[in-house]
């Protein structure tokens, strides 16, 4: 084992990108799972490039880098999430720029960063097109245009939240209608099935894979009273996961901004 972790350990991240994302096949299962630790160790389930890179998911790797033009309005890192899916979902090439700093905050946390885009020249006026859809341009920013349950949910980066081993196994009291519990377990079970397709359709690491069957044991529990943050956080995952899908109900978005509103005004960094 010492020594296939050791391997996997000097993948370059890119490597390491590729063998799970579109190689998965080709190792055992062993292998598999030291590659999802490397990638949540690394960051790079759900975090923005801190390298220039084109996405490789839908730009050939020959393209050269001098076709790429530089969007003058950046974003802040939560709203790059939201950017980049769409478009990835639309088949844009592009790659994100180094965060920009600033002098005068020489300690700046990740919230305060903000991040530009280079788009490749022939996908210019389909880019902006797509970006207006969802954001609107002020002082050099993009700034979300729609603060929805959906829109926030898919922008939410599990890199971002930090809790110790014994903050993230405290029981909270929690309060789950029937309804909610009954969509969550039937996601959970779903997304069980899927989790493979699920990893490589959307390029992300399934943080909390391990935590989903015990949390749907626990939402069958009729008296059910409270939940660990690490069972909230598993919530969060499925419902992200399934945020366009149909099995997803309207009335479960006031539960997601509930969820969100708690960690994103506590845990962050």
């Amino acid at each position: 084992m010492s020594e296939l972790r050791n391997t996997i350990m000097e993948f370059t991240d890119e490597q390491l990108r590729t063998a799970f994302f579109h190689e998965k096949d080709q190792y055992t299962d062993e292998a598999l799972a030291i590659m999802r630790e490397e990638l949540s160790k690394r960051g790079l389930a759900a975090a923005p490039d801190d390298e220039k890179r084109v996405d490789t998911a839908t730009a050939p790797l020959h393209l050269d880098s001098e076709d790429f033009v530089r969007f003058d309005y950046s974003f802040s890192r939560t709203d790059l999430l939201l950017a980049t899916a769409v478009l990835r979902d639309n088949a844009v090439p592009f790659f994100v720029d180094n965060p920009t700093s600033t002098d005068i905050i020489p300690f700046e946390n990740e919230s305060e960063k903000r991040y530009t885009i280079r788009i490749h020249k022939t996908f210019i006026d389909k880019t902006h097109e797509l970006l207006d859809e969802h954001f609107v341009k002020a002082d050099n920013k993009y700034l979300l245009k729609y603060t929805g349950a959906r829109d926030r949910l898919r922008a939410f980066n599990f890199n971002d939240i930090h809790l110790t081993e014994n903050a993230s196994a405290e029981e909270l009291d929690t309060a789950l209608t029937a309804d909610e519990k009954n969509i969550i377990i039937a996601l959970g079970n779903r997304l069980l099935r899927e989790a493979e397709q699920v990893e490589k359709k959307q390029e992300r690491i399934l943080f909390y894979y391990d935590s989903i069957e015990p949390l749907i044991g626990q939402l069958q529990e009729p008296d059910l009273t409270a939940l660990s943050r690490n069972d909230l956080l598993t919530i969060l995952e499925i419902l992200q996961v399934y945020a366009d899908d149909p099995a997803l109900p309207p009335s479960m978005d006031e539960t997601i901004l509930q969820l969100l509103a708690f960690f994103l005004q506590t845990y962050t960094a």
